[in-house]
């Protein structure tokens, strides 16, 4: 995966529009990458080989969906729903639960749970307060 070094590329994102890319529709990996020529290079490579290795590119897609959530615990969302609990109010933390007990569903209106943190979040360092 060396197309994903030194870009700024959430891997997350990546590996879910990655499986549509198997399906025919790039623009969601496109739309991770200032310029394109690299990943689509990279793109008729994997599908080559997907082809060589006699795999189908939608059952490899599908397969992918299996194990690539489209959710997961993002640490920006994970502190506005620790700010929002610590402030007496425990409907963030309980929407992020609904969200993460089923990852790798498409659901409407969770866009927000599925995207990166804002650049101005800055670097997220947790530590155990145990």
């Amino acid at each position: 995966f060396k197309v994903l070094e030194g870009r700024d590329v959430d891997f997350t994102s990546f590996f879910r529009r990655l499986a549509n890319a198997a399906r025919g529709n790039r623009d969601g990996v496109w739309a991770l990458f200032q310029e394109t020529a690299a990943i689509n290079a990279w793109l008729d490579r994997w599908l080559m080989r997907l082809t060589h290795r006699g795999e189908s590119a939608p059952s490899r897609a599908d397969a992918m969906d299996r194990v690539n959530p489209i959710y997961i615990p993002r640490s920006h969302k994970v502190q506005e729903a620790l700010d929002a609990a610590v402030a007496g109010d425990l409907e963030p933390f309980r929407r992020l639960l609904r969200v993460l007990e089923r990852p790798f569903d498409p659901r409407e209106g969770l866009e927000e749970f599925a995207v990166r943190a804002p650049y101005d979040f800055g670097r997220y360092t947790t530590f155990c307060g145990t």
